[in-house]
């Protein structure tokens, strides 16, 4: 691929993640607004959120030398 081309698939794949990352975050705003907050969807919602901020962190495209 050319370099152009990394960069592309990297900034879909992040704005991928960082949309998936906000959706989960409603999704935790909701459950603890909820009248009776359910804390065991709450951490597992968290967990799948951080799980993506993680996969987040180390994405980066494949360096040329």
């Amino acid at each position: 691929m050319t370099d152009n081309t990394e960069w592309a698939a990297y900034d879909v794949a992040r704005s991928r993640l960082l949309t998936k990352i906000a959706e989960y975050d409603h999704l935790i705003d909701l459950e603890q607004s909820a009248e009776v907050p359910n804390t065991a969807k709450i951490a597992a919602l968290e967990s799948e959120q951080s799980a993506l901020i993680d996969q987040s962190d180390m994405l980066t495209p494949e360096p040329h030398f």
